[in-house]
């Protein structure tokens, strides 16, 4: 079959094209260090890519929540402790008021402790943390508790709901906590009643009452011992999932690299490749197009 010139000319310029198409892909390569940019690159690869950036996404995102919920369990933690050595402090207080040796400047003296001690608990559940109340539940902007003008603690005015965020794949963590929980659970009173019982029967001399008070201190103090166990586990949690994401996104980032960059040896070898082709074909339009007719008639 004989060829014309003009599909002779048709079939160089393709080929003059796809060498320049394939040489300016390697230049990309070399000049971006990006194999994939578009999905026309490799359809595959950009799928895999994009599936990848969406879990590292999501790793950034539990990390930034494990961060700052290590940061608010910290400040609960260190709440917690405080509450502790308080009430500790509380029932040594009752104990050396409870005899009957107990003279009315002890006890009154007791009594002042036992204020003392009440509203340095007060506080700690008042604790604020970026704005909002630690102990508060849900009601994150309303002080839980708050003394009327007679100073008497009135009842939680906190919410009962907790608050909680993820920090990995099906584990959260609360950072919001229920003040009630905390001072009262499940007894007729909370703990600053108590505080009051306590105080009341050291300037009387009850010593019964004294007794009653010291249970009740001490159940809060087993609340509060069980609340910082909680958050204990929570903390310990958060730190382990952090280490797991630091590692998973650091997997993500490699899966990611591998698919989008470039091998730069390869693209370097290929782009000398490509460019000894396109001079190639060069070279071969430019010889087509000096042959005569007489060449194309013989």
């Amino acid at each position: 079959m004989r060829l014309t010139f003009a599909a002779t000319m048709s079939d160089v310029y393709d080929g003059i094209q796809n060498a320049g198409a394939r040489m300016l892909t390697f230049q990309r390569q070399v000049s971006t260090g990006m194999r994939v940019t578009q999905p026309s690159d490799d359809p595959s690869a950009m799928a895999a890519a994009i599936t990848e950036k969406g879990s590292m996404a999501s790793y950034t995102q539990y990390t930034q929540a494990g961060d700052s919920a290590e940061s608010r369990l910290t400040v609960a933690d260190t709440i917690l402790s405080d509450i502790i050595d308080k009430l500790s402090a509380a029932r040594t207080t009752i104990l050396s008021v409870q005899g009957s040796n107990t003279t009315p400047a002890q006890a009154q003296t007791g009594a002042q402790e036992l204020g003392s001690l009440r509203d340095a608990v007060l506080e700690d559940l008042n604790t604020k943390f970026n704005g909002t109340y630690m102990f508060g539940g849900a009601a994150g902007t309303v002080r839980p508790y708050v003394k009327n003008v007679a100073g008497a603690v009135q009842p939680y005015a906190g919410s009962t709901r907790q608050v909680s965020v993820e920090v990995d794949r099906g584990r959260s963590v609360t950072i919001a906590f229920d003040g009630s929980a905390l001072a009262q659970g499940g007894d007729p009173a909370d703990l600053f009643a108590a505080f009051q019982d306590a105080i009341d029967a050291a300037l009387t001399g009850d010593a019964d009452r004294l007794g009653v008070a010291s249970g009740d201190l001490q159940r809060a103090f087993d609340r509060a011992t069980q609340a910082q166990s909680s958050v204990g586990t929570d903390l310990r949690a958060i730190t382990d999932h952090q280490g797991q994401l630091a590692n998973a996104s650091r997997a993500s980032k490699a899966r990611v690299s591998s698919l989008e960059e470039a091998n730069m040896a390869e693209a370097i070898t290929g782009l000398q490749q490509a460019e000894t082709a396109y001079q190639a074909s060069l070279g071969a339009a430019a010889r087509t197009a000096r042959l005569s007719l007489f060449d194309y008639l013989r």
